[in-house]
């Protein structure tokens, strides 16, 4: 009689058809949990292990695996947007201006050098060039991104590529000393070079603006721009100060 109340009890728990349970041990009911594992569930409880899906699995390694194509394409381009940035610096925004200085400082008074036209060619071919890689570098960041491209510090670095390039062809194309035309040439060479060096300066702020850790990048090159304007400064000076110390004595 109890064991007749028990088997009317569990039926109405588990409604599962007794014919399904007697005819054939070895069928069994499959319930996913989840959508990651499957529990075969039969007579034989002591035998229920978990079974991961298949299907779940590859999903699972193919989102890690894009996962980790997406982070080394961040590193990747972390790393390319520094070296971007690091070689302008070093480049259109040191190297440059120092050839300035020394074109302007070096050649007669105060500093008067022997060897400036060469220091002259050397600081500008090497700023030109590492200027030139890093703009390249710069493009094509911009034309591979899937993003908005910054516009203005794009057209700035083509303006300044273009100047920059037509001021390297004065190391070939300028005219001889005693060409009439000598002059007008030295004013728009002077003219065109100040001009694109407050572009450079102009566009590497720009920059800096849309880097990470933009304040680092910032005071970096302010620190750069301090100790050009310092040395320029006090050669600016001594080359008026000396021709009067020279005319005292």
């Amino acid at each position: 009689m109890m064991s007749s109340h028990c088997l009317v009890i569990l039926s109405l728990i588990f409604p599962i058809h007794s014919q399904a349970l007697t005819k054939n041990d070895e069928v069994s009911a499959v319930e996913t949990l989840g959508g990651n594992q499957e529990w075969h569930i039969g007579p034989n409880v002591e035998n229920i292990k978990p079974q991961k899906n298949d299907n779940s699995l590859h999903d699972t390694e193919n989102g890690l695996a894009f996962t980790n194509l997406g982070s080394w394409k961040g590193r990747r381009r972390h790393h390319f947007r520094n070296a971007h940035g690091i070689l302008n610096i070093m480049g259109w925004g040191a190297l440059l201006p120092f050839g300035v200085i020394v074109a302007r400082y070096f050649r007669r008074v105060p500093l008067k050098c022997d060897e400036w036209y060469n220091l002259l060619i050397l600081c500008q071919t090497s700023g030109y060039i590492l200027g030139a890689i890093g703009w390249g570098i710069g493009l094509w960041m911009g034309s591979s991104s899937k993003q908005h491209p910054l516009k203005t510090h794009r057209n700035l670095g083509i303006i300044i590529f273009t100047f920059a390039t037509v001021q390297m062809l004065a190391i070939c194309l300028q005219p001889k000393r005693e060409d009439d035309h000598r002059r007008c040439w030295e004013i728009y060479h002077q003219v065109l070079g100040y001009a694109l060096l407050a572009m450079i300066i102009a566009n590497i702020f720009q920059g800096i603006h849309n880097q990470a850790h933009a304040e680092k990048w910032k005071w970096l090159y302010v620190g750069v721009l301090v100790i050009l304007a310092f040395i320029a400064i006090s050669l600016e000076i001594f080359r008026w100060v000396k021709p009067r110390i020279h005319m005292n004595f």
